[in-house]
């Protein structure tokens, strides 16, 4: 996304406040037809949530896409989700993991957070994004798993947890 990430930053100029959107919305328009293609599937389901305010929906949706699969489908929450209830929006969906997105830094709470939410869930928690990267030392044998930011790794690395071959 190396184009929608270059308009995003350089804005200033009139107009480029309007390419991005314009940009944005038919990238948007375009992974979520992909993902509702995907979702009509009867395969099983993981679930996809922001952590607030700590990414765009354009990142979440390429996310998902390339986390997903033929035999997974990953159902993106609606941005804004309260992390608090994510354990409520599980129980209710019954996933076969929740994943939690973001691309910001966080300060040394983050982990206990997600250590906090994963004894609420009755399926494994995972984290994705920039922050995943920043905090995999922090985590490392906690009950969450780190997906990395890289799309091929994502994939490769919630397949080996599901599967039980990666321990967290």
């Amino acid at each position: 996304m190396p184009l929608w990430q270059d308009l995003l930053r350089h804005q200033g100029r009139f107009g480029q406040a309007s390419e991005w959107l314009f940009f944005d919305a038919f990238l948007r328009v375009q992974a979520l037809q992909r993902l509702q293609v995907a979702c009509a599937s009867s395969a099983p389901r993981v679930l996809l949530a922001a952590l607030p305010g700590e990414c765009r929906k354009l990142e979440l949706l390429v996310a998902a896409l390339l986390i997903s699969r033929d035999d997974l489908v990953v159902k993106v929450l609606a941005m804004g989700q309260p992390v608090d209830e994510l354990m409520l929006v599980c129980e209710k969906t019954r996933p076969q993991a929740l994943i939690v997105y973001s691309n910001h830094s966080h300060g040394h709470d983050l982990p206990s957070r997600l250590n906090r939410l994963a004894m609420t869930l009755e399926c494994p928690l995972f984290l994705a994004g920039a922050a995943s990267d920043l905090a995999e030392k922090d985590l490392a044998g906690s009950s969450v798993g780190c997906l990395g930011n890289d799309g091929r790794l994502m994939q490769r690395r919630l397949q080996q947890f599901l599967s039980g071959r990666l321990d967290t």
